[in-house]
């Protein structure tokens, strides 16, 4: 690592990508090693909703100085235990304890960890209330204070859970059992267990513990939650490091006897231990357990961010839906309405997510379209399929499976494509499915690396190093995503654009900017296998055959893209699709579809 935290690779890259390139250009095993060696060292970042975060800050004494809404709206003040708060003071590590709380509905279970505010500050990236207010006391105060309903009803809202569903569902999430939640909202416990059959083949889980674990992690806004926060489990609750991963398995919805076989235990020695779990983590159940390892894996990520920030998502302002597969893993979708427009999926590129540029959806929106968007396979909050592995599978005929299985739930026979990346996915959903496809917009749809030379910027850097060494495709993404935050991206996207004007405007725009970070953002998680997969198809790629009679789809290309040379990119797709209509935009570059959405729209609508 280099001063100021940039992996030396990545640092090398942004100080001279033209230096990096040449040495990538002359001799492709010389930056194996270094960059193995960084992208060991990546960190990733969760993001969470900040509705699920309370905190304040207190005195010496325990009092409350500052508060963030959540906290004062939950009366987090109540629960404040001067004594824990002195050991934090005085200690150089959290102090974490459970706390029973006052619901609505009863009492509830919540944790509070506490901090010195000295040791909290430089690591954890708190509310904006504390924040500007860091001065103003000596201990930090950080909780959940339980699961709030309008994060759990988002959750239930994902999976398109009508409003009794989530009723019984966020009863259940509070009250830990089918019967007491049952009991609380007055039902019947065949009703409430026949509505949650319903929920879960809506969801795609197998059992009530899995349920609560995926809808209490979403509510957090865990994104992805797949780091391993056993330790928390082991250090607080004083759990060994067996009990802590049969906790873990079970929260996951595994049975007792799955659990047994993973572990090479005997199912008696699951349930021996399953008695000291509940007691040390003062739960009665599975389904209660699943809760109680959601909230410490959302703690966990708080306590774990070294980065000097968290990241925070606004899922009010995402329209997130989920849809499983048939073999039990989730397809992302998004649907930004309005519901009787004529439907259009937006294809995201391989960087980024189904996050769609406001500005084309609002465009496309204002034609009359239905926006629609989609995560790929791998990508932002999709699934990967499992046991397909890099190079041994075609990733975009996997994504137009997905596409086919969204068009089928929403009981669409055709939709019009807007693709600002992805052209090959398209492409396979072409020849899998023509009859499910409208009109066709794709958007400087990238050729294979070996038919194009251009290479600018950091970008380009990267572009080269992953046609020289695709086998390092995993460990370069790794490397990028442990070390992307906001300040990062802007800094590769204003040099790579340097050369294309309206590029270098649209990065110098902070709307664009917010724009495209949103898109990424789920690339810093972690959520890195979409990406790689296709990475390494599109390096190792050969050519497309060329596909006859799509006259209905629409090329646009921008002249000043900094990424390909524009000449190429159409030479390439016009062997591809002859009898498609070409259109070289001169106003615009990479980010056409940024730049441009009303041309887009008005093309697809033409």
């Amino acid at each position: 690592m280099v001063e100021g935290g940039f992996p030396s690779f990545l640092q090398a890259v942004l100080d001279d990508a033209d230096a990096v390139l040449a040495t990538t250009q002359a001799a492709p095993g010389a930056l194996g090693d270094l960059i193995e060696t960084d992208a060991a060292e990546a960190r990733f970042l969760p993001l969470l909703d900040a509705q699920s975060v309370a905190a304040a800050l207190l005195d010496a004494h325990g009092a409350v100085q500052v508060a963030s809404r959540v906290f004062s709206e939950e009366g987090g003040e109540r629960y404040i235990d001067a004594g824990l708060a002195d050991r934090a003071l005085r200690s150089l590590k959290p102090v974490v304890a459970p706390v029973a709380v006052e619901t609505d509905t009863g009492t509830d279970s919540a944790i509070f960890v506490y901090a010195s505010a000295a040791a909290a500050f430089p690591r954890w990236h708190l509310p904006p209330e504390l924040m500007t207010a860091a001065s103003a006391g000596k201990v930090v105060v950080l909780t959940t204070l339980a699961a709030r309903a309008g994060p759990i009803e988002r959750a239930c809202a994902a999976f398109g859970l009508t409003p009794a569903q989530t009723r019984v569902v966020s009863a259940v999430v509070r009250a830990g059992s089918i019967k007491a939640a049952a009991a609380r909202l007055e039902l019947s416990h065949v009703t409430a267990r026949e509505t949650l059959t319903e929920v879960y083949r809506r969801t795609g889980v197998r059992r009530l513990p899995e349920l609560v674990g995926l809808l209490s992690g979403l509510a957090f806004g865990l994104l992805p939650s797949r780091a391993d926060h056993s330790g928390l489990l082991v250090d607080v609750w004083g759990l060994t490091q067996k009990q802590a991963s049969i906790s873990l398995l079970l929260a996951g919805g595994a049975s007792r006897e799955e659990a047994a076989r993973t572990l090479g235990l005997s199912v008696s020695v699951v349930r021996k231990d399953l008695e000291q779990i509940f007691a040390a983590l003062r739960v009665t159940s599975a389904t209660e357990l699943a809760r109680t390892v959601s909230t410490m894996s959302m703690l966990g990520a708080l306590l774990g961010a070294t980065r000097g920030q968290l990241g925070f998502s606004d899922p009010r302002a995402e329209p997130l839906r989920l849809l499983p597969r048939g073999d039990g893993t989730r397809i992302a979708w998004s649907d930004y309405g309005p519901a009787g427009g004529r439907p259009v999926l937006i294809v995201h590129s391989s960087m980024t997510s189904r996050l769609a540029p406001s500005g084309l959806v609002a465009a496309l929106q204002a034609e009359g379209f239905r926006v629609l968007s989609i995560d790929r396979p791998g990508f932002g909050m999709s699934d990967p399929i499992p046991g397909l592995r890099p190079g041994e599978h075609d990733p975009f005929e996997t994504a137009a499976e997905d596409f086919i299985t969204l068009l089928d739930a929403l009981r669409l026979p055709t939709i019009d494509i807007v693709a600002r990346g992805g052209a090959q996915a398209v492409l396979a959903m072409a020849r899998r499915a023509p009859e499910r496809l409208g009109k066709v917009v794709l958007v400087n749809p990238d050729p294979p690396t070996s038919a194009d030379g251009r290479r600018h910027g950091p970008l380009g850097a990267f572009k080269e190093a992953y046609f020289r060494r695709p086998e390092l495709i995993a460990t370069f993404a790794r490397l990028l995503a442990g070390s992307l935050t906001r300040e990062r991206l802007d800094r590769i996207m204003k040099q790579s654009m340097r050369g294309s004007p309206p590029d270098e405007a649209a990065a110098a725009d902070p709307r664009f900017a917010e724009d495209y970070w949103r898109s990424v953002r789920m690339f810093a998680t972690g959520r890195i296998e979409g990406y790689v997969n296709e990475q390494v198809a599109i390096a190792r790629g050969g050519e497309l055959a060329p596909m006859q009679g799509l006259s209905h789809w629409s090329i646009l290309i921008g002249a000043h893209d900094t990424m390909h040379d524009p000449r190429h990119v159409e030479r390439y797709w016009r062997d591809v699709l002859p009898d498609s209509h070409f259109e070289l935009t001169p106003d615009a570059g990479r980010f056409l579809a940024m730049t441009h959405p009303e041309r887009i729209a008005r093309v697809l609508a033409g």
